[in-house]
């Protein structure tokens, strides 16, 4: 059996709790997982995955029961989308899935085609007659009123000010979050003037019918295609109840593997067609785009606070803590210049 032997026993628990009482061959580690450990498990019976959980204390939310019941749900309203959910044990902070063969994809493979793969998703997440009997948490950082959303950056943007520079690169890091912190600042007040001339009262709650079920941390990232050219969505520990102009949001804003900006139109109006008033949950979602942008320039600068890079630390213990900061730092100033671009031309 291939390392890590000393999780032998608690997959085959898992195995066993799976009904696939079966002899383990090889645990083998994964590349996969920003956050947590994920292994392949070779057994006599076929082929799984294993996901080990990162817990901390500073970090409350339980990715092991969001995830799971987002998967078990998913797995009814959308089969053949997302992985296949077997058995979770929450002593040992971890669950056993159906092992997805697949590649990640390339930049240059995000067309039309995918990104329809990604409305149908979440089309059938949010059809009514599967929605009705769901029993979801909310989603991490859920936001229901524009207030919601503004007051999630502020949140966002108000811990990095906080960071105590232990180095070189953590200074240089609280002079961008000054800048970021600024524009936000004019941003904001943009937001609240396009809300107060379209009739939005900012703190108004989206009624329960205008909410959807997210898979969160959404886009092609977060996915593989297989043989046979289908797309597989994975990792869905932020998964729940949420604002759907949210989802949009972040589906277009993730850095890893970004999502032509062409695409937003046809994407937001697809999604929102399901929805009372699709119109109004629409402009919501443009008005709301440069917040997201924003929103993941924080969450590019995420190894910069002690709770976030323990995770990237627990998923990757070889880590090179001052590389990994200066890559996200550019990805970061990246990602502010488009939106210092983009900004001037809101409406």
């Amino acid at each position: 059996m291939n390392q890590p032997t000393e999780l032998a026993a608690p997959i085959a628990d898992l195995l066993a709790r799976a009904g696939a009482d079966a002899t383990i061959e090889a645990i083998t580690p994964c590349t996969r997982g920003g956050n947590n450990r994920i292994y392949r498990v070779d057994t006599i019976a076929g082929v799984f995955a294993a996901k080990q959980y990162f817990r901390h204390e500073g970090d409350t939310r339980d990715r092991l029961a969001a995830e799971y019941a987002f998967l078990d749900y998913a797995s009814r309203a959308a089969p053949g989308t997302t992985p296949r959910p077997l058995a979770c044990n929450p002593e040992s902070g971890m669950a056993l899935y159906e092992f997805v063969q697949g590649r990640p994809l390339r930049p240059d493979e995000i067309g039309m085609p995918q990104v329809e793969a990604a409305i149908r998703l979440f089309r059938a997440l949010n059809a009514p007659t599967a929605r009705a009997g769901a029993q979801l948490p909310v989603a991490s950082e859920a936001c229901f009123s524009l207030s919601d959303h503004v007051a999630l950056i502020r949140g966002r943007i108000d811990r990095l000010l906080e960071i105590a520079p232990q180095s070189g690169i953590d200074a240089e890091a609280i002079d961008f979050f000054r800048q970021l912190d600024e524009l936000w600042r004019h941003l904001a007040e943009r937001i609240r003037a396009e809300a107060a001339r379209a009739g939005l009262d900012f703190k108004a709650a989206l009624a329960m019918e205008q909410r959807c079920i997210s898979p969160s941390d959404f886009g092609f990232h977060n996915a593989l295609t297989t043989a046979d050219g289908s797309i597989r969505f994975l990792d869905f520990e932020y998964a729940g109840w949420d604002d759907p102009a949210k989802t949009a949001g972040d589906f277009f804003a993730q850095l890893a593997l970004p999502v032509p900006h062409e695409y937003f139109a046809h994407f937001v109006a697809e999604i929102m067609r399901d929805f009372p008033d699709a119109e109004q949950l629409s402009f919501r979602a443009g008005l709301l785009r440069p917040a997201y942008q924003i929103k993941w320039c924080c969450i590019a600068l995420n190894v910069f606070l002690p709770v976030h890079l323990a995770r990237r630390q627990f998923a990757n213990p070889a880590l090179d803590e001052s590389a990994l900061k200066r890559t996200q730092l550019a990805k970061g100033k990246q990602l502010f210049q488009s939106i210092q671009i983009k900004s001037h031309g809101l409406h």
